[in-house]
């Protein structure tokens, strides 16, 4: 069973034909290091895939190995040697991923069937010839866990309280000092709640979302608060007096004199109305007046 040979390829779980080690070399019969890990494909040719993310250094053919292609991976600290292959589908100086076909499984060179032969050593042998290299054991070596990059940031807000993550491996985890869910992205955060635990604050950026602070890796921004100023206040005569009972007071004389006005219009048309009745009770009592003198005239009285 393999432990390491499914990341070559996809969708296909290979089997170890001969393992990495001294054997007898079943083409010269004799016993000899085996160089690398011999994977067996059911006798078909498939795609072989890179590893991570690293760069073609050569490729070629050469009567044993027949067609080849070396690798780098410098984030794994190792180079790689894929053997026998039907045919190569990558260039030197190429940039590859796990998501490469570096070339199809085959038969070429010498061999006693199709599958991939895959050799593993540390770069710092990369351009070494194959009698040089320090080759390993490819099912024993231990790849890096790989963790994920978490967190998508926000801008600045004056009204909210924030913190900044200034380092690109803070971990991020689900709970203060709990299960670690990969490094938050560098970045500000909005702060929705915290807590102390373990020495740390820890703060909550997400649902289920924790960082712990310090210093040292962030910058924490806390919100202005707005204050409501009271009413601003004048001295008048000696005394302070609020502005908003200066306004109720300006207020009440405004209407005091708009009702005064609207009384003295009253009176004033009430007059003039009156007038013409003055006017007529004075017309009569005059010739009345002016009948009786003529009368007493005549009696000789006047």
């Amino acid at each position: 069973m393999s432990k390491n040979g499914q990341r070559l390829f996809r969708n296909f779980d290979p089997y170890i034909t001969s393992p990495f080690g001294y054997r007898i070399n079943p083409i010269s019969n004799e016993r000899s290091l085996h160089a690398g890990v011999d994977y067996g494909t059911n006798g078909k040719k498939i795609p072989c895939y890179g590893l991570t993310i690293g760069e073609v250094i050569k490729t070629g053919f050469q009567k044993a190995l027949g067609n080849y292609v070396y690798i780098n991976y410098p984030s794994l600290g190792h180079g790689a040697l894929y053997q026998h292959l039907d045919s190569i589908k990558v260039k030197k100086g190429e940039k590859v991923t796990k998501d490469t076909v570096i070339g199809i499984t085959g038969a070429t060179g010498e061999v006693t069937g199709i599958h991939l032969h895959f050799g593993w050593f540390p770069s710092s042998d990369i351009n070494k010839d194959w009698y040089s290299i320090n080759f390993e054991n490819y099912e024993t070596y231990e790849f890096p866990v790989e963790v994920s990059i978490i967190g998508t940031p926000t801008s600045r807000d004056l009204f909210k309280d924030q913190i900044e993550v200034l380092i690109s491996n803070l971990r991020l985890r689900d709970n203060p000092n709990g299960k670690i869910l990969g490094y938050i992205r560098k970045g500000i955060y909005n702060i929705l709640d915290n807590k102390i635990d373990a020495g740390y604050t820890w703060y909550k950026i997400g649902n289920n979302m924790w960082i712990a602070y310090t210093s040292e890796y962030g910058k924490l921004y806390l919100k202005e608060e707005i204050k409501e100023e009271p009413p601003k206040k004048e001295v008048a005569n000696n005394s302070e007096i609020d502005t908003t009972e200066e306004e109720k007071i300006e207020k009440d004389e405004i209407n005091n004199d708009y009702q005064n006005n609207d009384k003295e219009t009253e009176d004033d048309t009430k007059i003039r109305e009156d007038e013409p009745k003055i006017g007529g009770f004075r017309a009569f009592f005059q010739k009345l007046f002016e009948f009786f003198k003529k009368i007493l005239k005549k009696l000789g009285i006047m």
